[in-house]
């Protein structure tokens, strides 16, 4: 009987941090744990500097008048993205990532060779930090799926530098922050159980702000190749 007791006594004093350290977790298994990834890839800016282009637009060149126009903005740049997360069972996840964009700029030129000339450069600097949440579905033992959905919290610096002919050079600063939603797809290619290699499309919706911003608000799409450690 003595022997009984203390066989469950020490059961009991073995088992218990075991039983603790997996009620962290109740979902866990074979796939769970910490990782840290880095990425770096393209992003494109399907309605960048709207405002801009009106401007190119509703400036005309007279018949009278010898002249030219022109317009060019950035449509697709790089990007650079760090992130962190916990998978919390084989399907799902949740992760943090902060993305910083190449810059991206604009350059209008409207000139009247009879009357004067105008130049406006307009440059911004792009920012922003993400939390979403990871659907996962493993094809195979090397091979996976995801969709997340989540929020971007952005800033946008933009600089503008314009020069007229009677009125000389002006700059200009605009500092704008805003939030927007998140969604993408993507696959990754675990190399071992610990490292894995993804690609990944996301959509960002209404980043900028059109009222103050002469970048204008558009959704951006970007494409990240990215490499993942999970400890």
């Amino acid at each position: 009987m003595k022997k009984t007791a203390l066989f469950f006594a020490i059961s009991s004093i073995v088992s218990t941090p075991l039983f603790a350290q997996d009620s962290i977790n109740p979902y866990a298994d074979e796939k769970t744990g910490f990782y840290l990834g880095l990425g770096a890839g393209a992003a494109s800016y399907d309605d960048a500097y709207a405002n801009e282009k009106d401007v190119y637009d509703e400036h005309s060149i007279p018949s009278t008048v010898n002249g030219y126009k022109s317009l060019k903005y950035t449509k697709r740049d790089g990007l650079v993205k760090i992130f962190g997360g916990y998978r919390i069972n084989k399907y799902f996840a949740l992760e943090a990532n902060y993305t910083k964009f190449a810059d991206t700029e604009s350059d209008l030129d409207i000139n009247w060779l009879n009357i004067g000339r105008n130049t406006r450069s307009v440059d911004n600097e792009i920012s922003g930090y993400g939390l979403k949440a990871v659907g996962i579905y493993p094809v195979s033992k090397n091979i996976e799926l995801n969709a997340s959905f989540g929020l971007m919290k952005w800033q946008i610096e933009e600089d503008i530098t314009e020069t007229d002919t009677i009125f000389g050079t002006t700059h200009t600063s605009e500092k704008v922050k805003g939030t927007s939603k998140v969604f993408g797809l993507g696959a990754s290619y675990n190399l071992t159980n610990n490292v894995a290699f993804g690609l990944d499309w996301e959509r960002i919706n209404d980043l900028g702000d059109k009222d103050k911003l002469a970048f204008g608000e558009t959704d951006v799409d970007t494409f990240t190749l990215s490499a993942k450690y999970t400890f």
